[in-house]
């Protein structure tokens, strides 16, 4: 009999079937705990500013983290033990608070061996189960809200190019930015023109844009590797590093808007994880520190 050739996405979705009892021995002697967070609703519009007084008074929980072991580029130990959530909305949004300890924040990705600081929060309709934890399924996708350190800084600082990691860099004759200022901003020095031959910025790649919004996005993921951004970025938040700590809330509206974005209702229940990465460890796509899928509720 011929043997019959098992695809890599067969493998991973046969073993998120198995769940967490089918993980490495490593990763089932991490931590296990479920997140299970409540969104308290709140008088006054949810809060994008980390430092707000009113989340003073929505209640935390912390959550510890584990490694990520279903997905290559694999990472078995978490870089961050555990992660502190609050949740609140208002009715219209809904506003989640990360807090995590980091000794030193990595903001700038500039570099090739620069990795950046950065959290995330991923929903799914209640009933997720372990093969929907690795990101969604075509049935079930899964909506992302990924906060980001480096769209953090260029914010908070202005566009980081080469100049900001290689100040002495020398700017060689380029014609189409003949007498602009060297070296030379992005976006203003850039012309329209100009810009075609910035590939990654002239396709409208939204890892090429030099001028952000808001340094969370909003994505929706279908199974390991299926990451995008949904049509509509509305998701808004503010990421603060201080004393050895970040801050970070991610908002995004309770109703969708796009057709594959999960819709949130006051008095609904969910499922709900949060991933950090940490830029010093080389933290970066699959590479991070994860929790278990667990619930979240929105009060009425």
């Amino acid at each position: 009999m011929k043997a019959q050739r098992i695809t890599r996405r067969q493998a991973l979705a046969g073993l998120a079937a198995l769940g967490t009892a089918a993980l490495p021995s490593v990763a089932q002697a991490q931590p296990s705990q479920q997140p299970d967070v409540r969104a308290v609703r709140v008088p006054v519009p949810v809060p994008a500013d980390p430092e707000a007084e009113v989340w003073a008074r929505v209640p935390s929980n912390e959550v510890s983290l584990m490694g990520q072991a279903m997905v290559l580029p694999t990472k078995m130990r978490p870089s961050i033990r555990a992660v502190r959530v609050r949740a609140c909305h208002d009715g219209q949004r809904v506003a989640f608070l990360l807090e995590w300890e980091d000794r030193r924040p990595d903001r700038r990705t500039v570099k090739m061996r620069e990795f950046k600081d950065g959290c995330g929060v991923m929903l799914l309709p209640q009933g997720a189960g372990a093969t929907e934890w690795m990101m969604g399924t075509p049935k079930m996708p899964a909506t992302v809200l990924h906060w980001r350190a480096d769209w953090q800084l260029d914010l908070d600082q202005g566009f980081q190019d080469v100049e900001a990691a290689f100040p002495n860099l020398a700017f060689d004759f380029y014609p189409p930015l003949v007498g602009a200022q060297h070296p030379p901003k992005l976006p203003e020095a850039y012309p329209p023109e100009a810009r075609r031959w910035l590939p990654g910025w002239y396709a409208g790649n939204p890892l090429s844009q030099p001028r952000k919004t808001s340094p969370v996005e909003k994505l929706v993921a279908q199974g390991a590797g299926t990451l995008e951004q949904l049509p509509t970025q509305n998701a808004t938040g503010k990421g603060v590093w201080k004393d050895g700590r970040w801050r970070v809330v991610l908002s995004k509206p309770l109703r969708a808007a796009d057709p594959r974005e999960i819709p949130l209702a006051p008095g609904g229940t969910y499922a709900v994880a949060f991933a950090v990465w940490q830029g010093a460890s080389g933290d970066r796509g699959a590479r991070k520190s994860i929790t278990l899928l667990g619930r979240l509720r929105v009060e009425p």
